[in-house]
Order: structure tokens, then C-alpha cells, then sequence
């Protein structure tokens, strides 16, 4: 897997996938997120959740990832497949839910970050103590690996040709809850071009597709 799997390549329009769009609302089936285990740090969206930016990404090998912003910022739906135009096909959906936001403004303190992503493991801060996850990205050995960096072109009106571009660099980490799934967690580092850099730790729950209302 390349270390820049995300090219940067301009959106030539805001696809929609599975009725997804700006706009447009979802929610997630109540029974699916009855489902979470009792040791997971995932919090549930309570009710239906509208749309009012979106994300793109070229993964190249006609692969894309499309980021589903909602009106409540805990939550990101995101879906990696097709185009959404010419390919609508739908490898996975995952929820993420925002378990924390850091602004950073100090360099040493951001190339500390990316260090410590690099580790095979990462020890989350919350409130009832450290939980530690394990890599799941280039996880053949315990050796440092650098983190994937990408572009994700984000739109929060359908009729913008030009979106606002964030860079990232992220790291995948994951879990076993008791009840034998797995919990994920994103350390995303965002810097845009017209913003404050931050880390944002997300954890995420796979869902099937059969669970997404629209």
C-alpha cells in the first residue's frame, strides 16, 4: 500500500451515492446500534442527521471515498466504492463518531503527533483511563511506520465547482470489545487551507448497508 494512497485531483462534480448527497438526510436502523458493545466508547446518533457538507476523495484503481458531513459534528459517514456517477458499487460504510477534537498550533507538538501514530500501538486518552489500540495499517511488524497522507476535497453547497481542500495524514488502529467485534479508531491529522490544523480522533463502527435509511 503506497504511503500516498490519495492523489489530489480536481472534483469535476459532488456525486451522490446510495441517495446521499448535500441536503439530504439519513439515519442509522436503532437496531444495528443496539448492537455496540457495552465496552465501546461508540456513541450512538440519537435522531436523523442532515447532510450539509461533503467529502472526495480519488483513491486511484477506481476506487473513491466519499465523506458525508452531518448537522450534528460528532458524526461522519463515510463510504468507500465507485464514483457515485458512472459506478455506484458500495465496498463499506462506516460511521464515525467524533470522540475528540485537538487544536494544535505548536510544530513540535504536530511532529510529535505524527510519531506517535507511527507506533504499532496507540493509547487513546478518556476520562476512565488509557485504552490502547492496536495498529491495523501496516500492521506486518511492530516497527514505526509512517502514517498515509491524502487530499479530501469538501463541498458544502452542490452547485461549487471548487471545494474548500483539507491534507490529512492518518493512522488505522483497532480493538476486540468482549463481545468479539472490533472497534476502530482514526487518528486523522487535518490541516486546510483556510483553517486551524487539528488531530481528530474518530471511532468508527462498520455498518452494513441494509441499516442505512434515506
Amino acid at each position: 500500500m503506497f504511503r500516498s494512497l490519495f492523489s489530489r485531483k480536481p472534483t469535476k462534480n459532488i456525486p451522490e451515492i446510495s441517495n446521499l448527497t448535500i441536503d439530504r438526510a439519513f439515519h442509522i436502523d436503532p437496531v444495528e446500534m443496539k448492537l455496540v458493545g457495552k465496552d465501546s466508547i461508540f456513541v450512538s446518533p440519537e435522531i436523523d442527521l442532515r447532510i450539509v457538507a461533503q467529502g472526495y476523495s480519488d483513491l486511484g484503481e477506481q476506487s473513491f471515498l466519499h465523506r458525508f458531513y452531518p448537522d450534528d459534528d460528532r458524526f461522519i459517514l463515510q463510504i468507500q466504492g465507485g464514483d457515485g456517477v458512472s459506478d455506484k458499487r458500495i465496498d463499506e460504510i462506516v460511521l464515525w463518531y467524533a470522540f475528540d477534537v485537538r487544536y494544535i498550533s505548536q510544530d513540535d507538538e504536530w511532529s510529535g503527533m505524527k510519531q506517535k501514530m507511527s507506533a504499532a500501538q496507540f493509547s487513546l486518552p478518556t476520562q476512565d483511563g488509557a485504552i490502547v489500540f492496536q495498529r491495523v495499517w501496516f500492521n506486518h511488524s511492530d516497527a514505526a511506520e509512517d502514517p498515509m497522507t491524502y487530499f479530501e476535497d469538501v463541498h458544502e453547497n452542490r452547485e461549487s465547482q471548487k471545494g474548500r481542500s483539507v491534507f490529512q495524514t492518518a493512522m488505522l488502529f483497532g480493538r476486540g470489545l468482549k463481545d468479539g467485534s472490533d472497534e476502530m479508531l482514526l487518528v486523522n491529522m487535518e490541516e486546510p487551507e483556510d483553517g486551524d490544523r487539528a488531530v481528530s480522533y474518530l471511532v468508527g463502527r462498520a455498518i452494513p448497508m441494509h441499516s442505512l435509511v434515506t
